[in-house]
């Protein structure tokens, strides 16, 4: 009997780590925080890079961060911003947009989700890219820019 307050002490002690361990298992990591973060942010990049290139149908070259920031209002981190590149090249009257990123490992299939498996989406391989979306023939196309392989990339065209 004397043991008895000790036995329920220790009864509910357990109870209670083991609802605290269900709960941190449920909890997202941040592995996968940091993953959702980059990929929404690059889906983000690339939507400021179509904003851009919709209102100004006949530049080529680089867009500066800082012009693509102010856009959407979205504030891209430095850090982002030094992983992350565009470039707009003419092809024939139209332009064709390559906006690509550094991203952490898991981000690809992160970005094709929340992009609703776009095809526009891929991997390059420093000089060719390949689209990622299910369900697309995967044969390398030629890109119009230098990527650093294995960089998530985002291909598309404007115009004629």
């Amino acid at each position: 009997m004397r043991l008895l307050p000790l036995l329920i002490f220790a009864l509910l002690l357990s109870t209670l780590l083991m609802q605290r361990q269900n709960i941190l298992s449920m909890q997202p990591t941040a592995s996968s925080e940091q993953i959702n973060s980059a990929a929404t942010m690059f889906l983000q990049y690339r939507s400021a890079v179509m904003a851009y290139m919709s209102a100004n149908p006949t530049f080529t070259g680089v867009i500066p961060a800082s012009t693509l920031t102010g856009i959407y209002g979205q504030q891209f981190s430095a850090a982002f911003t030094a992983s992350t590149g565009n470039a707009v090249t003419a092809v024939g009257s139209g332009r064709q947009m390559t906006v690509y990123a550094a991203l952490p490992t898991g981000a690809l299939n992160t970005v094709l989700q929340l992009s609703g498996n776009d095809a526009s989406i891929g991997l390059s391989a420093g000089t060719t890219w390949t689209s990622q979306a299910t369900g697309v023939v995967a044969t390398a196309q030629p890109l119009a820019v230098a990527v650093p392989a294995k960089d998530v990339v985002s291909v598309f065209e404007i115009g004629n």
